[in-house]
């Protein structure tokens, strides 16, 4: 079947079939597309080339699916996925200088193109030569997709009808070829079948039904000089790879071959304008309807192609602030922030137990592979013999990571043009660093740096000034900076290279002493002993730096002035979706940057670190294990403090993205509470809470777990199941958790390990079919002592199938069935049950559908039992008979605390009734100091009514002290 997948930066079509998610191998047969025309995928197009042509009927497909592509999932189909970026037909000398975020003035005046418009014969004036087509565009803009998607649409017929056979080759590929070789040898070797193949013969005029396309033409040197690349037409000679190109370009070989290349902006000048006949650039999507339509279709099918509420509501935001000329739709010009936002999301709302574990850093770690992966900094094509100095990746982080590093120290995102020149421009001495300098400024600064707001002008100086594409970009780019030891002191810097160099000469030194000292006395050389000291002290130092390291962590992790913002994690969503409502004031809103030292922690974990290798940035196990030990430290020292519930949240996703489960363990060993109250769970919080927790034992169980006001609905709740095992006190009042729940929850009491004591459900709307479940777990619990079903929709039928069943457990303590519809009837049944209980000492029944009668006689019934001396306590009321009760306090406060979620009718009501029961009891008594405790109690209650009244307004709760 058709699917749609996701390779170099952009989105790449494949077939995928039903079965293994690693290799899969399957038969394509004519019925599927045109005759002979068939796809084979082996690799990615940028490392190394998809393999592609046309094939023998039934001729196998096979292909492995890279990690990143396994990592995200998500294969869509090409009619629902693909959106045509806007690709326009302009010169590049219209071009200079601009930004691949260009302005919609900037692009209006040239004319657009579609892909099947690219080799149109109205252009070519002369009938007898093919067409040479330069496809330019900045990293990330889409161009290596559209080569896909052109080649696919041929193979099914709807695109390039005139050529029979189209050959895409990857730049990158041809440049490692080291022998000679000719075109048809050069052919046959990527597709054999294809080795006598009479297109290639340069017979006739044959070669005008074949398309040659080179994609990545910067990856490649490319010499039109005579004097260096001789001319050639012989199809069978066997040339350089880089002269096979530049003949097939000059028309001496296979004039009538038509040839589509694509390259970034640093390399257009490489082909001499004589011969390209048409020059197109791509400019991904340049207005927020084609990102609507590439957010839909992407969630979307990331749902499994379910329209849920909560993906439309997701792409509405996000169309919303696109909308708005926000950071990120100027961003989103580049299909490849796109992507990034798009996996992002999917990450935050639709994480599912089922798929691998992901992380924002891997997310991150694989955008900037999937852009930049195993490049080097070229001037001209050439690749210099020390490829790890010259990695393009390390090059940006020593340069837009140093950038971004110091607007993290001084808390600053913005940068004018100077900044910009100081730190990555630096001192640059050679003429090659000078060229290296101009390749990355016009490839790969404009990727990550855009013109700020207000049209890129700062409103007080009127210069203008630059900001990271993505604001977590400039975060992940410090982290980076900072993990690789970019920022290390002149002292580290130096020892380090001295130590390198002395350490490889001691050994050569120590050898050659060997031999030397049986002839002369040893004690002249002992001064070379000296040399072995040097490593030993750069070990010291490089450790002391470790340290810096992961002091900075705990620093960054644990700031005061961050503790009473959101979690991180709705940080980003924010970023990504905008804010909706009041916004910040500019000159009061300081940036907070929670997301740095989650980064840091995510860059050690091995998974991140093998790709980062694979960009030439190389995080050492040593180092990692040095990071580690110093860290655990500070995480252990600070995890015993009480933690405001958004910065606990913020360090179970540092110790998420971590992936270390022995370092997790440690630090969790140390907190007994996880208070997560008000923080609004999403399914990936969930899966953080879940996955943290099971890296303890089984042993291991926290006092309590709060999760109360917490927006957990029963899917939730299902992802949450793993971390229920390790908590005493389960506390989930306030969710939007229904009957359905109930089901899940008596599940987990009658785990055989169970181990819960207390479960508050407060303020969900369980109904009588919820409790009706969770009660069967009655019979086979035996730890549970404290249950709590205030306000959650219960009736007499629930209260009197409680009656029934309480015998069945013994270990009850407490039941609180207060603010429900339980009438006279049904909670006497239920008071005389509890008198019978063992154990059971407290019943909260106030705020029911009690009359003053079935109060009183309530109250009677929880007297103490003749037989035992035992007193089971009654809350149902502020008074009892004409006495004021002795829990009075604890009703009105907790009616305090919840009004605001409660039916403030019902609620005032109740406290009506309170008053009406007070003053009736103080009438009743002739004693001065009875009288003054009773209107002590009656002004509280007229308090809380005056605080219920305001709240209305205000939407605050109200609380007695």
């Amino acid at each position: 079947m058709w699917r749609f997948g996701r390779t170099s930066g952009t989105d790449v079509l494949r077939w995928r079939c039903q079965g293994s998610p690693r290799d899969v191998c399957c038969k394509l047969h004519t019925r599927t597309l045109k005759k002979s025309r068939c796809l084979i995928f082996l690799k990615h197009l940028k490392y190394p080339l998809i393999q592609n042509t046309l094939i023998k009927e039934q001729y196998p497909l096979c292909f492995h699916l890279p990690q990143e592509e396994r990592q995200f999932g998500g294969y869509f189909s090409p009619e629902t996925m693909h959106v045509q970026p806007l690709i326009l037909e302009r010169h590049p000398d219209e071009d200079r200088g601009l930004s691949p975020f260009k302005e919609k003035t900037s692009i209006s005046t040239c004319p657009s193109l579609t892909v099947e418009q690219l080799f149109d014969a109205n252009n070519n004036g002369n009938k007898a030569r093919g067409l040479n087509v330069l496809l330019y565009g900045a990293v990330g803009t889409g161009k290596s997709t559209v080569v896909r998607k052109l080649v696919l649409d041929w193979c099914a017929g709807s695109v390039f009808s005139q050529f029979k056979l189209v050959l895409p080759f990857s730049c990158e590929d041809l440049s490692h070829l080291s022998k000679p070789t000719s075109l048809r040898d050069l052919v046959g070797r990527k597709y054999m079948h294809l080795r006598k193949t009479p297109y290639l013969s340069g017979d006739y005029d044959k070669a005008k039904d074949v398309l040659f396309i080179f994609n990545g033409m910067e990856k490649m040197k490319l010499d039109f000089r005579i004097g260096s690349t001789e001319l050639c037409s012989d199809p069978n000679e066997a040339l350089p790879s880089g002269a096979v190109v530049v003949n097939l370009l000059r028309k001496y070989l296979l004039p009538e071959a038509s040839i589509l290349v694509t390259t970034r902006l640093s390399a257009m000048d490489r082909v001499p304008k004589k011969y390209i006949n048409r020059y197109v650039q791509i400019c991904g999507f340049n207005d927020p309807d084609r990102q609507r339509a590439y957010f839909t279709s992407r969630l979307l099918q990331q749902n499994e192609g379910k329209p849920g509420k909560a993906a439309e509501m997701l792409i509405e935001m996000l169309y919303l602030n696109l909308q708005r000329e926000s950071q990120l739709a100027t961003a989103c010009f580049l299909p490849s922030y796109c992507w990034l936002t798009c996996a992002s999301l999917h990450l935050l709302h639709f994480t599912d137990t089922k798929s691998p574990i992901r992380t924002l850093t891997g997310i991150y770690t694989s955008f900037m592979r999937l852009n930049f992966g195993g490049e080097v900094i070229t001037v001209d094509g050439n690749v210099s013999s020390q490829e790890q100095q010259n990695s393009l990746m390390l090059y940006v982080v020593r340069t837009v990571g140093k950038l971004a590093f110091d607007g993290i120290t001084n808390k600053r995102t913005s940068f004018s043009a100077e900044e910009l020149e100081q730190w990555v421009g630096g001192k640059t001495k050679t003429d090659e660093e000078l060229q290296q300098l101009a390749v990355f400024r016009t490839d790969v600064l404009d990727f990550f740096l855009v013109p700020r707001d207000y049209h890129g002008m700062d409103p007080e100086s009127g210069g203008r000034r630059y900001v990271f594409a993505v604001p977590a970009m400039q975060e992940y780019l410090a982290a980076l900076y900072v993990v690789l030891g970019e920022n290390k002191s002149v002292l580290e810097k130096l020892t380090k290279e001295v130590s390198e160099a002395l350490g490889q000469a001691s050994e050569d030194i120590t050898s050659l002493l060997s031999i030397i000292s049986k002839i002369i006395p040893f004690r002249i050389f002992a001064v070379f002993n000296l040399l072995k000291l040097f490593p030993k002290l750069f070990e010291r130092v490089s450790s002391h730096s470790k340290g810096r390291i992961a002091n900075t962590m705990a620093a960054e992790m644990f700031r005061s002035e961050d503790s009473f913002n959101e979690d991180v994690l709705d940080q980003v969503e924010q970023s990504l979706l905008g804010v909706h409502g009041p916004q910040p004031q500019e000159e009061t809103y300081t940036r907070a940057f929670e997301l740095y030292p989650i980064f840091m922690g995510g860059l050690l974990h091995y998974g991140n670190r093998r790709l980062l290798d694979q960009l030439g940035c190389s995080i050492k196990s040593h180092t990692v294990s040095q990071i580690t030990r110093a860290l655990r430290k500070h995480l252990i020292k600070e995890s015993q403090k009480k933690q405001p519930p958004e910065e606990l949240m913020d360090l179970l996703v540092l110790l998420y993205e971590f992936q270390n489960p022995r370092l997790t363990a440690e630090v969790l060993q140390s907190i007994k509470t996880i208070n997560l109250s008000t923080v609004r769970m999403t399914p990936h919080k969930c899966f953080v809470l879940s996955t943290v927790l099971s890296c303890t034992s089984s042993s291991f169980h926290l006092n309590e777990l709060n999760l109360s006001s917490c927006h957990i609905t029963p899917e939730l709740l299902q992802m949450l199941w793993p971390a229920f095992h390790h908590t005493s006190n389960l506390n989930l009042q306030f969710n939007s958790l229904g009957p359905e729940s109930c089901i899940l929850l008596r599940d987990l009491l009658l785990e055989p390990n169970c181990t819960i004591k207390s479960i508050q459900l407060c303020d969900n709307y369980l109904t009588d079919t919820g409790i009706s479940h969770l009660l069967e777990a009655l019979s086979g619990n035996h730890s549970l002592q404290r249950l709590c079903l205030m306000h959650t929709g219960l009736g007499d039928r629930s209260a009197q199938l409680l009656a029934e069943r309480l015998g069945q457990h013994e270990m009850l303590q407490e039941l609180n069935m207060a603010y429900n519809n339980i009438g006279d009837s049904a909670a006497l049944t239920l008071v005389d049950a509890c008198r019978e209980h063992p154990s059971i000492h407290t019943v909260h029944l106030y705020l029911n559908q009690l009359t003053d009668v079935g109060k009183q006689s309530l109250y009677v019934r929880g007297g103490p039992r003749v037989k035992e001396g035992r007193r089971v306590k009654v809350l149902a009321s502020v008074t009892e008979g004409s006495d004021i009760s002795e829990d009075w306090h604890p009703i009105l406060s907790v009616i305090g605390k919840n009004s605001v979620s409660w039916d403030r009718g019902r609620v005032r009501e109740q406290l009506l009734v309170f008053l009406k029961d007070l003053e009736w009891g103080r009438k009743q008594h002739q004693s001065f100091w009875k009288k003054m405790h009773f209107r002590r109690v009656e002004s509280v209650v007229r308090q809380t009514l005056c605080l219920l009244e305001k709240s209305s307004d205000t939407g605050t709760g109200t609380a007695i002290k």
